[in-house]
C-alpha cells in the first residue's frame, strides 16, 4: 500500500497540570429532615446533638466548571483558567455505641485557578454541528482554546467539629456545630485547540472480523491456575522482599500424577504422597 502524506484534524494538547488539593466543610445536597432539624438545600450541615462520629461515602465529583477562562496580562500565550469541583458524597451519622442516626446527602465546592498555556487566538468565527444535539443549526465557538478536565476524588476523611456550650446549670458541655470533610483530589486539565497537521497515512482503517470466543470452562480456567503455595506457607522476609513466591507453576511436570513437583515427593515439605503435592 502505498504511504501518503495526508492532513488531519485533531485534538492537540497544550500543556498538563497535574495536581493534589484538600477541601472541607459539607453542605447539604438537597432538602432534607436530620432528627428534629430541618436542612435547607445549600446550608452547612448541622449535625445532631447525639451524634458521636461521622462517616462519608460514595464520594464522587458530579460535575466541573470552567467558570472563568481569559488571557494572563502578563504573559502572552497563557490562559487563566478558573475551575469549580463540586463533589458529592454521603454522611452518615453515629451514636457513641455506632447507632446509626441518620444519613445525609452532602456536597462540596472546590474553587481552584491554574494558568497554562494555550496560545494566541485571532479574531475569527468558528462553526460547527459537531456539538449540536437537536439538529436545529451550527454551534458557534470562539477562537479561545478548549479546557478538557479529568479529575478523581479520594475520601480522606470526615470528623465532627464541636462548640462549647454553656448549660442551663452553668456546665460547659460540647456539642456538634459543623462537619469537616477532608478529600484527595487528582486532577489533569488540558488547554487544547482544533489544528491541522500532516502525518503519513496508510490509508483507512480496516476493522478485522470479528472472532467467536466460546464460554470459558470454569473448572479448566480453575485448572491452568499456579498453586497458591505462598497462601499456605507465607514467604519470608528475605523472599518477600525479593518478590520471589513459593507458588507452584501450573505445568505439565505439576500435576496429580507426576513425581516431580516444587515441593518433592519424598515430603520434606510434609506432602502425603506424589498424588497430594499439587492438590487444586
Amino acid at each position: 500500500m502505498d504511504i501518503k502524506i495526508c492532513c488531519i484534524l485533531l485534538h492537540y494538547r497544550q500543556q498538563d497540570c497535574l495536581t493534589s488539593d484538600v477541601l472541607g466543610p459539607a453542605r447539604a445536597e438537597c432538602f432534607t429532615h436530620l432528627g428534629n432539624k430541618t436542612i435547607q438545600e445549600g446550608d452547612i450541615i448541622d449535625p445532631p446533638s447525639n451524634a458521636a462520629s461521622v462517616s462519608m461515602e460514595n464520594l464522587r465529583v458530579k460535575r466541573v466548571i470552567v467558570s472563568d477562562k481569559e488571557p494572563n496580562p502578563f504573559k502572552n500565550g497563557f490562559w487563566d483558567i478558573t475551575l469549580k469541583y463540586v463533589f458529592v458524597y454521603k454522611l452518615i451519622f453515629r451514636e457513641s455505641d455506632g447507632t446509626i442516626i441518620g444519613k445525609v446527602h452532602a456536597n462540596s465546592i472546590f474553587t481552584k485557578k491554574v494558568t497554562l498555556f494555550g496560545s494566541i487566538g485571532t479574531e475569527i468565527s468558528i462553526s460547527t454541528d459537531l456539538f449540536n444535539q437537536n439538529g436545529s443549526g451550527c454551534s458557534e465557538l470562539n477562537s479561545d482554546p478548549f479546557v478538557l478536565i479529568e479529575s478523581k476524588a479520594v475520601a480522606l476523611g470526615a470528623e465532627l467539629r464541636f462548640l462549647n456550650r454553656q448549660c442551663c446549670c452553668g456546665d460547659e458541655a460540647l456539642e456538634p456545630t459543623e462537619v469537616g470533610i477532608t478529600i484527595g483530589l487528582f486532577t489533569i486539565i488540558k488547554l487544547f485547540r482544533l489544528v491541522n497537521l500532516s502525518v503519513l497515512s496508510r490509508g483507512f482503517c480496516i476493522p478485522k472480523e470479528c472472532e467467536n470466543i466460546s464460554p470459558l470452562n470454569p473448572c479448566e480456567f480453575f485448572d491452568s491456575l499456579d498453586f497458591p503455595m505462598d497462601i499456605f506457607a507465607p514467604p519470608q522476609k528475605r523472599e518477600f522482599l525479593a518478590g520471589i513466591s513459593g507458588n507452584i507453576p501450573n505445568t505439565t511436570e505439576n500435576n496429580n500424577n507426576s513425581c516431580n513437583n516444587g515441593c518433592g515427593c519424598n515430603n520434606s515439605c510434609g506432602c502425603g504422597s506424589c498424588g497430594s503435592c499439587n492438590l487444586r
